[in-house]
């Protein structure tokens, strides 16, 4: 399953990561599964994913710490963003970050994926 692309997925609501990583897993997906920006930026480190998918508020490092640190090291890593709140997003150039207002259809999830990950995807923050 190496050969998959691996998704890290920085969520902190328990069940909503199960359902996302299940989903995303059966669409033949690897996923990480943190739930905080900073246990995502070290995953990362550890096993560099091939997107980021992640919520906005968390504790310990929110979403927007979390894109910004990983963004110094890895510009041009695709960004999947989750949030219900219209909080600030940073600066992307096209196609390097889509963002998923809640609450979004799960059936979206992998197919947005795969485009972004094809560079077939505009974003749409």
């Amino acid at each position: 399953m190496r050969d998959s692309p691996h998704v890290l997925l920085a969520e902190d609501e328990d069940l909503v990561a199960m359902v996302v990583a299940e989903i995303l897993e059966s669409e033949g997906f690897r996923v990480t599964v943190t739930h905080n920006g900073l246990a995502a930026v070290e995953a990362d480190a550890a096993d560099p994913a091939d997107l980021l998918l992640t919520d906005m508020r968390m504790p310990v490092m929110d979403g927007e710490a979390l894109i910004r640190i990983i963004r110094q090291r890895r510009p041009d890593l695709p960004v999947v963003v989750t949030t219900g709140f219209s909080e600030y997003l940073p600066d992307e150039e096209p196609g390097r970050l889509v963002v998923l207002r809640k609450p979004y259809s799960l059936s979206v999830l992998a197919p947005v994926i795969t485009a972004l990950l094809s560079g077939r995807i505009a974003p749409t923050s």
